[in-house]
C-alpha cells in the first residue's frame, strides 16, 4: 500500500491506494494511523487532481479505480450512493427504496451505518445521503465533520442567482 497527504479543499487529505492500484481510503487529516509508505504514485496524483477539479467546479464524476472493501451489503449501499447525481440528495427513505428495503428501524440503522463507514468519501459521495433540508442531519456523520460536508453540499448547490433581485440604482 501507498499513501500520500496533501493540503486540498477544506484541509489536509490523505489518499491511500491498495496493492491492486485502486483507491481504498480517503482520510481527512494526516493519515498517520495508516501503515503504508508515503509516496505520490501516479494513481494518488490523479486522485488529488480529480479532487481539485471537483473543488473548482470542473468535475462532477470521478474516473478512478476504487476498492473500498466492506461487506456485500455495504458495497451495495455505496454503489447506490455513487448513483446519486451531482447536486442531488437521497433521504434515508429514498435510499431504502433504491435498495428495495422495507423502511424499518433496523434497515435504516444498517443503511446509515454503511454510509457512515464508507472509507472513500467524496469519490463515493456520501455527503449526498441525508436530508438537505435539515440544517444538521443528525442521522449521518461525515468523516471530515459537518464543516466538510457543508462545504461539499455548498459546492454542489451554488447560489441560485435567479432568486436574487437586483434593483435599479436610484437617481
Amino acid at each position: 500500500m501507498k499513501k500520500f497527504t496533501k493540503e486540498l479543499g477544506p484541509g489536509w487529505i490523505t489518499l491511500v491506494e491498495n496493492d491492486d492500484y485502486a483507491l481504498c481510503r480517503l482520510i481527512f487529516g494526516d493519515g498517520l494511523e495508516v501503515d503504508a509508505d508515503e509516496e505520490e504514485t501516479p494513481l494518488l496524483k490523479k486522485g488529488f487532481q480529480q479532487i481539485l477539479e471537483y473543488w473548482t467546479g470542473h468535475r462532477v464524476i470521478f474516473t478512478l479505480p476504487l476498492a473500498p472493501g466492506g461487506n456485500d451489503f455495504e458495497r451495495e449501499v455505496w454503489e447506490t450512493v455513487m448513483h446519486i447525481p451531482y447536486g442531488e440528495h437521497f433521504t434515508t427513505p429514498t435510499l431504502l427504496a433504491a435498495l428495495s428495503l422495507e423502511d424499518t428501524e433496523e434497515n435504516r440503522a444498517r443503511v446509515i451505518k454503511a454510509v457512515d463507514d464508507c472509507p472513500i468519501p467524496i469519490f463515493i459521495p456520501t455527503h449526498r445521503a441525508g436530508d438537505p433540508e435539515e440544517e444538521h442531519d443528525e442521522e449521518y456523520s461525515y468523516p471530515g465533520g459537518e464543516d466538510v460536508k457543508g462545504a461539499l453540499m455548498a459546492l454542489e448547490h451554488p447560489l441560485d442567482l435567479s432568486l436574487i433581485h437586483i434593483s435599479e440604482p436610484t437617481r
